[in-house]
């Protein structure tokens, strides 16, 4: 039997290690998920009229989970990958997945360009199989099938314990917050929206860069969903979940540059330490 990693995550998952902050990172929100689902815990779903629905997930045991995959199909060139890919059968589903720290009005979710400009484009036009020339026209679509993208797992400090909530945004939330953040970044977010969904509606096609070989800036934008949008404001969240009830071993940081400089300034300081502790005991002696 494979080694539990996260709750819920074993054979079901991808090859990747799991005890890598990165891919912890994002595999956690769908542990959260799969934990609220057997524990009968709601999530909610911030839909793009901004009302908060109770989740309805069904995640399968024997479904796969992989990390970075891109959702391959002829009429998206170039695709980035996505956070999640969740298979069950022939049924493939793709996720965006964030962890964040809990900071009440001033929780911040950040957006890469990659996210908002194709990965969430492509899920809601595949979902529709309509072409719409711009963000406005496409927010403006009252029969638009929404459907759940964005995964946002929030943490706090409690005692002696990390607590955590979820909060879960469909695929056209993201792009009505982008708009009504109404900052120059949004702004800015919004121009990259609407060059990819007019190139989709012109030539049927959306291309996430020119080439292989090509890179693309990403562009970030920054979103306050509990500062800005009323129905979570009024939502009570009550972190019910521990971090022991998901994290079953330890994870590996990634490398940083000023985690290593803090740890090179701690293990000066102990060195200090113990050649003073050597000096006292010799005059002692």
């Amino acid at each position: 039997m494979a080694a539990r990693h996260l709750y819920g995550l074993t054979t079901n998952c991808c090859d990747k290690d799991q005890c890598s902050e990165k891919v912890a990172n994002v595999l956690l929100p769908m542990s959260y998920g799969m934990y609220a689902e057997a524990t009968m815990i709601p999530i909610v779903l911030c839909t793009s009229a901004y009302k908060a629905n109770v989740l309805e997930t069904t995640f399968h045991a024997e479904g796969r989970f992989e990390t970075e995959k891109a959702c391959i199909h002829p009429d998206f060139q170039l695709p980035p990958p996505n956070d999640i890919c969740m298979t069950h059968g022939e049924t493939t589903t793709y996720f965006e997945c964030k962890v964040v720290m809990y900071k009440s009005a001033k929780t911040e979710l950040i957006l890469r360009q990659d996210c908002y400009a194709f990965n969430c484009l492509q899920h809601i036009l595949l979902a529709n199989k309509t072409k719409y020339p711009d963000a406005a026209a496409l927010l403006a679509d009252a029969s638009i099938q929404e459907t759940p993208y964005l995964w946002m797992l929030v943490w706090k400090p409690a005692d002696d314990v990390l607590v955590f909530d979820c909060i879960v945004f469909t695929d056209v939330a993201i792009l009505r917050m982008i708009r009504d953040a109404a900052t120059s970044r949004s702004r800015e977010a919004l121009k990259l929206v609407d060059r990819a969904l007019h190139q989709h509606f012109t030539d049927g096609t959306m291309s996430y860069k020119e080439s292989k070989q090509a890179t693309v800036a990403h562009q970030k934008v920054s979103l306050f969903p509990w500062r800005d949008i009323p129905c979570l404001q009024s939502t009570t969240f009550e972190f019910r979940v521990k971090s022991t009830d998901l994290v079953f071993q330890s994870v590996r940081s990634d490398t940083n540059l000023w985690q290593e400089i803090e740890k090179s300034r701690l293990c000066e300081t102990i060195r200090a330490l113990r050649l003073e502790n050597a000096e006292l005991k010799a005059k002692l002696e």
